[in-house]
């Protein structure tokens, strides 16, 4: 990062890195609650618009858990890919149902804790109700999930880093931005919490909404970058935890930012290094927008192989109360099943449950693994759902 990248208002920000003669490191000024934004309202009204027909279509659904568990674990895929991991959503799902890692990517386990990482903070925003419950507490446990086990995780799962980091480059010479020293990172943090904490009072001029809210959350987070790895997928988690504290609906931005990766990265750093708000918040919008109609979709498909697969139990007359009756609804949130897992979940002996599953499997509902050890019933359907391409989706939308 050279001085000659930043704006003049940035460059007044550098302070020289301990150990590292000649290096610059950015302290930001605090999170702004006001920014200038240049011809980007209709971004915003568009995202808002998305979020409130996303929250209305869940709000008339049954039982929307089932359906947001599956999306979940595609967020966690999604978003660890965007680091560079290879494990795929069937991979994970094998793993959740099984508890062993036989044949599956070596990082599948940084996926599953990804998927821990965003349980435990939706039940903590729930338990604790709006955004009291953003807290760095709370950042810091996510952390610690995420980084639990990994083995090439050089610092403290859970704590702010103690060391300077950068983001890009080999050396710090060569980064594309270096974040404030670690002196500088709690400071920086507690703004940020209390930004994260926001509630728009009477005497507000302006009530800064909760898209806008997220865009300015997300980079000033990620130019802090408060921990030594794992910034980026702390970062995105924060997003849907944010909409939650709202009572909005989870929407989970990463199918977007991976298959728009350099321009996301690109938005950001133009965020770090000229203060350009305006191409962020396009880019952040636009993102919520096809993220929302994304989900929307994916539901929608959801419920509909549900009902198809309803028609086919149907056509065998067991009773609606049946192992067979109440499998379908499981496997739309459990896509990748063990005969102990269906037995626990619904209830009924191993027998029954065996039973059930070779029903599904003979309807062609179910597809067997090839694994003697660790059997599992995997719904391909409702996998090639989720492992559907974004670029896609986004096309035909």
């Amino acid at each position: 990062m050279k001085k000659s990248d930043l704006c003049a208002a940035r460059q007044k920000l550098l302070v020289p890195v301990e150990g590292y003669p000649g290096a610059y490191a950015l302290v930001p000024p605090p999170t702004p609650r006001l920014i200038q934004l240049t011809g980007i309202h209709n971004e915003l009204i568009c995202a808002h618009e998305a979020l409130g027909e996303l929250k209305t279509l869940t709000s008339q659904l049954p039982k929307p858990d089932i359906v947001m568990r599956t999306l979940d674990r595609r967020e966690a895929v999604r978003s660890s890919q965007i680091e560079g991991t290879n494990s795929s959503v069937n991979d994970l799902l094998a793993y959740e149902a099984t508890g062993s890692d036989e044949g599956l990517p070596p990082d599948v386990l940084v996926t599953l804790n990804y998927v821990k990482a965003l349980d435990h903070g939706l039940k903590e925003v729930r338990r604790i109700g709006g955004s009291e419950a953003l807290t760095n507490g709370l950042i810091k446990v996510l952390h610690s999930h995420l980084m639990n086990g990994v083995n090439d995780f050089k610092g403290s799962p859970g704590e702010f880093r103690k060391k300077q980091n950068w983001i890009g480059g080999f050396k710090i010479y060569q980064a594309r931005f270096v974040p404030p020293p670690e002196y500088k990172v709690q400071d920086c943090m507690n703004d940020l919490e209390s930004f994260l904490h926001y509630t728009p009072s009477e005497e507000d001029q302006f009530v800064v909404q909760i898209v806008l809210r997220m865009a300015i959350a997300h980079a000033q987070f990620e130019t802090i970058h408060p921990f030594i790895d794992g910034n980026g997928r702390v970062g995105r988690i924060l997003l849907p935890l944010m909409l939650a504290a709202e009572s909005y609906p989870p929407i989970y931005l990463a199918g977007f930012l991976k298959s728009n990766q350099k321009a996301y990265y690109d938005a950001l750093a133009n965020v770090q290094l000229q203060e350009k708000w305006s191409d962020w918040v396009s880019f952040f919008a636009t993102g919520v927008k096809e993220a929302a109609y994304e989900s929307m979709r994916t539901t929608r498909e959801l419920l509909a192989i549900l009902d198809r697969w309803g028609n086919v139990v149907e056509e065998l007359g067991r009773r609606s109360d049946s192992a067979v009756n109440r499998l379908p609804e499981l496997l739309i949130a459990n896509p990748v099943v063990t005969v102990n897992h269906v037995k626990e979940a619904l209830g009924i002996s191993f027998p029954a449950a065996n039973a059930a599953l070779a029903k599904l499997k003979e309807k062609g509902i179910l597809a067997q693994s090839d694994q003697q050890r660790n059997r599992t019933f995997i719904a391909m359907e409702v996998i090639t759902l989720l492992d559907r391409p974004i670029d896609g989706l986004l096309r035909n939308t």
